[in-house]
């Protein structure tokens, strides 16, 4: 459970303003991930293999960077992620008997931002609207996914 504890240190050592990034409750995450999975998720696929390959809901907008030669590009989030002044979900991916657990917390973007910054050892991870209406996907291989049809991925043009 390496990255729960990465994230809390970071909250922690910043500090972080508690009431504006949070682990949710446990008893919420099962409906959070389900919820995610319905929407964004082609059927009965799972959130981990969804970034790889083409597995997200093709009624849904995808669009997909190569992030390697821009390790940094969730510093644009304010600019892609419409009402960037709300809170997201976001989870935060780890291994428990080599299979994926989630982390599933509440922030705002730049609280987002600045963990991201710090974090070490980081596998996928995913930001949700809480109105479940739109995903944006970071997963190992230096691919990030944009799915919702409200982003705005200008800032990417060269």
């Amino acid at each position: 459970m390496y990255i729960r504890n990465e994230i809390e240190r970071i909250i922690k050592d910043i500090p972080i303003d508690r009431s504006r990034c949070f682990e949710c409750s446990k008893t919420s995450y099962r409906s959070i991930i389900k919820k995610v999975e319905q929407i964004f998720v082609s059927h009965g696929k799972s959130l981990h293999w969804s970034n790889i390959g083409d597995g997200f809901n093709k009624k849904l907008t995808c669009q997909t960077k190569n992030i390697a030669e821009n390790r940094l590009w969730f510093t644009k989030l304010p600019n892609i992620v419409p009402e960037n002044k709300q809170p997201v979900y976001v989870l935060f991916e780890d291994r428990k008997n080599y299979e994926p657990k989630y982390w599933v917390y509440e922030m705002h973007i730049p609280e987002l931002i600045c963990i991201l910054s710090e974090i070490n050892g980081l596998n996928d991870f995913y930001i949700v609207s809480k109105k479940f209406d739109w995903l944006v996907s970071e997963c190992h291989e230096d691919i990030v996914s944009f799915v919702g049809d409200s982003l705005t991925l200008s800032c990417f043009a060269e």
